[in-house]
């Protein structure tokens, strides 16, 4: 499918649902913008994710939505048809395979639509992407990336980038300056929970046990980042960290968490959204992979570290381990610790 970029004034790309996968767009979206460099591309997001498209520079407006359930969603979906139908679109890129997000952009009348062909979306799509088996298996950027391949000749994968406003890094040097850890020592992030599933998350036990031995060594302050849904993770953890570590759980918007995570030298996470806000301000990452596949939703970059256990269970892709959880309970502390201690003497230079 060849297109004129002389032809397109106006595109629309329907935007993802989580962090993690907005960040593993915005290649994407880059070359987009390169590929029709005169043209006015529009971003639609649920409301949740604005803060992640405020600095980005490669769209020219955000639409953003509120999924609502039930009756609601069609009420809002007509609304949302309505108000898109007015601004006279001439393509559509759709990111997510549910039926739901080809569903609104048919209902716009945009006409050319394309998105990847999974099951009732057919009639949805006049442009339909195969997804193989083996699409599968190539990491997440990529993956959106085709999605674009046929508008053009794509010669490099730029990284994803976050583009902080100066009022975030003041916000973060203040809010660091304020509690004394801006006198050298490491600041190191913790980031124990995770959205899609308990199956994803190494033990906050074990999280907790490693911060103490990391700030003992290295008098180190650790950072504690998640969502206010996971405060009582972070509970645990404080109550063994003591004075060694600051809970930012709940605490940040998007931008405040990237701005703080860009101060941090290091990130040890489970595999969730906060990883690729790391990897794209900059900040080196260790990973913690059971049920999920780092080979497609691994932190993008060099400098990143991932550990998983090879079980013939793993990758599953479920919420809860319906085993052993043996993919988690496997990745020692003194495996982690190891890993960080590697890490830190070749970013701190020891």
């Amino acid at each position: 499918m060849k297109c004129d970029s002389n032809r397109i004034r106006r595109i629309l790309v329907r935007g993802v649902n989580w962090v993690g996968d907005t960040i593993m767009t915005y290649p994407t979206l880059e070359v987009l913008k390169k590929l029709f460099p005169q043209t006015h591309i529009s971003i639609l997001i649920q409301d949740h994710l604005m803060e992640l498209w405020k600095t980005f520079p490669f769209v020219d407006e955000i639409i953003s939505f509120k999924r609502n359930r039930g009756l609601g969603s069609l009420f809002s979906d007509l609304n949302l048809a309505s108000s898109l139908r007015k601004r006279k679109f001439d393509l559509a890129i759709i990111f997510p395979r549910s039926f739901h997000s080809a569903f609104q952009i048919f209902l716009a009348g945009i006409p050319i639509r394309v998105g990847y062909q999974n099951g009732g979306r057919f009639i949805l799509l006049t442009h339909r992407i195969s997804r193989g088996v083996e699409i599968y298996r190539i990491p997440r950027i990529r993956y959106y990336m085709k999605l674009i391949e046929p508008f053009g000749n794509i010669e490099k994968i730029p990284s994803p980038h976050i583009f902080l406003r100066d009022e975030d890094r003041r916000w973060a040097y203040e809010t660091l300056k304020d509690s004394g850890l801006l006198d050298g020592r490491p600041i190191i992030g913790l980031n124990p929970g995770a959205t899609y599933g308990l199956a994803k998350c190494w033990y906050p036990d074990r999280f907790a046990e490693l911060g103490r031995r990391i700030s003992n060594k290295w008098n180190a302050t650790l950072l504690i980042f998640g969502k206010k849904e996971e405060k009582g993770i972070a509970n645990e953890i404080i109550k063994i960290l003591g004075q060694k570590g600051l809970d930012f759980t709940g605490k940040t918007t998007l931008l405040q968490l990237a701005a703080l995570l860009e101060r941090c030298n290091l990130l040890i996470t489970n595999d969730t959204g906060t990883m690729h806000v790391a990897a794209a301000v900059g900040t080196s990452v260790i990973a913690l992979f059971g049920s999920t596949d780092p080979l497609t939703t691994g932190p993008w970059g060099e400098g990143h570290l991932v550990l998983k256990k090879n079980l013939s269970c793993s990758p599953c892709l479920k919420r809860i381990c319906p085993e052993d959880h043996s993919c988690m309970k496997l990745i020692t502390v003194d495996e982690v610790e190891e890993a960080v201690e590697k890490k830190l003497r070749d970013l701190l230079r020891y």
